[in-house]
């Protein structure tokens, strides 16, 4: 679907969404109060007759409204959720109520608000039933463009190649909403005795046809059989005097990862290529995930990072903290944390053992390596030596989840392919690290970075944390 018209729907259902709170809440006050008043005399020891105002109902809902929106951007993606089949919509709905529930939970007993537990429970629930019609409704609204001739979107490909089938093609599942492809025009008769497709004549014939042969909402023009973009402008000009919006596929870029966007930098258009994380509310809910958890850890494990500070110090010589150089997002330089776990000088004696490399690459990794103290060994078995690293992940030089920091000197040795591993901020925990660790291959190790940057997502980082804690507690990989 075009983006204008996507736009305008995800818009339509998020709004929807986001007021979907008001009638569910006074949908179930109401129920509350009816239950109150009507329950019989044996039942209503059970339900509590005080019952606050309405208003103040409201007033903590209107306060909550902008966690509503947030969980609501976060789990339903509204940039892609249309394109998916009404199960997978609802499924992305119960997992909003869920996030809904918990946070609402733990609002009410931190700040132990007054409010009744079932209006809240039946709040969640006709909430639910609201988002499930709201998807239903809209679906059938889209559906319902594809019954009439005036409500269609009446589309001509201008080409005839590879390109233009593909362009046919995707347009066939978005028939039914309302796109119909009436038809092919050629560059030139060369191009034009294609039987497989409904070729209505060759591109200097598109002003009779359109003046005077066919209905035409929208011409995409396809022009990879077209030596030079620019024999196209008078076509476009006279697509713009008759008022047809007009498309320009661009598939003449060699992308594979990427994605491709259009922005402005004030009135000149400018074509994005993106193969990093581009989707804003889940950056930024990535980076407040980050400085809540950082910040919450630093405060609860205080006592234990005093506990490893004594005993780093009490048992070796040296620095409790080691401070090393790392490469960060796109290469920037800064200083990573850990609690030391090698002797003091161990970097200068790595030449002596550097033959003994288990991992391969530019990476040095081995199992039993001298240089580490008896107290490091535990240390790195139970990840512990990590923990400073949320410093660096307050400091927004690292992130919870994200590529393993690595050292400059490695980085000089990466391909251009594994280099991108560095487009996102790099963390303390990744698929690597729920994966085997050191015990799988370099390369192996690279390209479970690069699928989690193809396959990023806010949730794929809360299933990363999650299955962390697992693997920190039995040491798997660890060395």
């Amino acid at each position: 679907m075009f983006h204008r018209h996507y736009r305008l729907y995800a818009s339509m259902l998020y709004l929807g969404d986001a007021l979907s709170g008001l009638p569910a809440l006074y949908g179930a006050y109401s129920l509350r109060s009816y239950l109150v008043r009507f329950a019989p005399e044996g039942l209503a020891v059970y339900f509590n007759p005080q019952l606050l105002p309405f208003r103040d109902y409201l007033f903590c809902y209107l306060i909550f409204l902008p966690v509503w929106s947030l969980l609501l951007g976060i789990t339903q993606r509204y940039s892609n959720v249309l394109q998916f089949p009404l199960l997978v919509q609802f499924g992305r709905a119960l997992q909003f109520l869920v996030l809904t529930g918990v946070s609402g939970a733990f609002l009410f007993f931190t700040f132990q608000l007054q409010i009744s537990r079932p209006v809240f429970f039946v709040f969640l629930i006709l909430a639910g039933v609201w988002l499930g019609i709201e998807r239903l409704l809209l679906q059938w609204l889209l559906r319902s463009r594809n019954t009439s001739e005036h409500t269609q979107i009446k589309l001509l490909i201008v080409g005839t190649d590879r390109g233009a089938r593909r362009i046919g093609k995707a347009l066939e599942q978005y028939e039914k909403w309302g796109y119909h492809v009436v038809g092919y025009v050629a560059y030139g008769p060369e191009h034009a005795n294609d039987r497989d497709l409904n070729v209505l004549g060759v591109l200097d014939e598109l002003p009779q046809l359109l003046n005077e042969s066919i209905v035409v909402d929208e011409v995409l023009f396809v022009g990879s059989q077209t030596k030079d973009l620019t024999t196209l402008e008078e076509t476009i000009r006279l697509c713009e005097d008759l008022g047809i919006r007009t498309h320009l596929v661009a598939d003449f870029f060699p992308i594979s990862i990427s994605k491709l966007s259009l922005e402005y930098l004030g009135d000149l258009p400018l074509i994005t290529l993106s193969a990093v994380p581009d989707h804003a509310l889940s950056v930024a809910a990535k980076r407040v995930l980050d400085c809540t958890i950082g910040l919450f850890l630093l405060i609860l494990l205080s006592p234990l990072f005093l506990f490893l500070a004594i005993l780093v110090k009490a048992t070796t010589k040296g620095p409790v903290f080691y401070r090393q150089t790392r490469c960060g997002l796109y290469g920037r330089k800064f200083t990573l944390i850990k609690f030391r776990t090698m002797i003091q000088g161990a970097e200068d004696r790595l030449w002596e053992i550097k033959h003994l490399n288990e991992m391969g690459g530019p990476v040095f990794k081995m199992r039993n390596d001298p240089r580490v103290t008896r107290v490091g060994r535990w240390l790195r078995k139970s990840s512990l030596d990590e923990l400073p690293q949320l410093w660096n992940v307050i400091k927004g030089e690292m992130s919870l989840v994200g590529p393993r920091a690595p050292l400059p000197e490695e980085v000089r040795h990466y391909s251009s392919k594994q280099r991108r591993r560095l487009s996102v901020k790099p963390g303390i925990t990744c698929l690597w690290q729920v994966s085997g660790r050191n015990d799988i291959n370099f390369d192996e190790w690279m390209e479970l970075d690069l699928q989690y940057i193809d396959n990023w997502s806010f949730w794929l980082d809360m299933r990363i944390i999650l299955k962390t804690i697992p693997v920190v507690f039995t040491g798997k990989g660890a060395r």
